[in-house]
Order: C-alpha cells, then sequence, then structure tokens
C-alpha cells in the first residue's frame, strides 16, 4: 500500500512540474527596467537599466537539498544584474549537458532557450 501511495506522489509531482526559463531582456519588461512578476530583484545586484545591449548570461539554480529558487543573470555595457524567484525547482539529472553541478547548486551558461528549468 505504501508503494502505490508514494507512487501516486511522485506520479503527481512529475505530472505539475512546468518548464520555464529565464525572462527575455529585449521583449520582457525587463526592457524598461522594471523585473516581471513573480522576479524580484537580487538584493545583492546592480539594478536593470533597460539598455537595448542587455544579454542573457546564465542561470543558476539554487539548492538546499532540493532546489529552492532560481537566479537569472543579465549583462549590459555598464556590468551586470540579477534577478531570482523563490520557487521549487527540479534539480538537474546528472546526465543533463546543459546544467553544470557546483556546491551551491547548478548552473548554466548556454543560451536562455536552453537553459530551461522545471518549476513545481
Amino acid at each position: 500500500m505504501n508503494k502505490i501511495l508514494l507512487t501516486l506522489i511522485i506520479g503527481l509531482y512529475a505530472l505539475t512540474a512546468q518548464a520555464t526559463t529565464c525572462p527575455n531582456p529585449l521583449t520582457s519588461s525587463l526592457k524598461w527596467g522594471e523585473i516581471p512578476k513573480p522576479w524580484v530583484l537580487n538584493p545583492f545586484s546592480s539594478t536593470p537599466q533597460g539598455s537595448p545591449q542587455t544579454i542573457f548570461k546564465q542561470a543558476h539554480i539554487l539548492q538546499a537539498r532540493y532546489g529552492q529558487g532560481i537566479v537569472c543573470t543579465y549583462q549590459f555595457p555598464l556590468g551586470e544584474y540579477s534577478i531570482w524567484q523563490q520557487v521549487k525547482v527540479k534539480l538537474p539529472a546528472a546526465g543533463d549537458y546543459r546544467w553544470i553541478a557546483t556546491y551551491m547548486g547548478f548552473i548554466c551558461n548556454d543560451s536562455r532557450e536552453i537553459c530551461q528549468f522545471y518549476t513545481v
């Protein structure tokens, strides 16, 4: 009975996961220097400038036993800024070539479209 219940819970967890990417700095409200909801500004970061030269730099899954949030970092001519969202994130599989394991979580340095993460 416990195995059936556990399988059901894991199955429901897998069904509720949604593939997401970081906001596009050229088509979202980041274009005007405003952070889209539900994202918030990283308190240790510069503020978004809304520059047309802003590019996506990296995504970082924060880990504390399981995914606790996602940080998206962007680069603009005067530096960089990052936004984050505190949300449960599925940790990437060990064989996922897009995400590199670090001591704080996982990092993806590819393009914004390739750095997909799964929120619950």
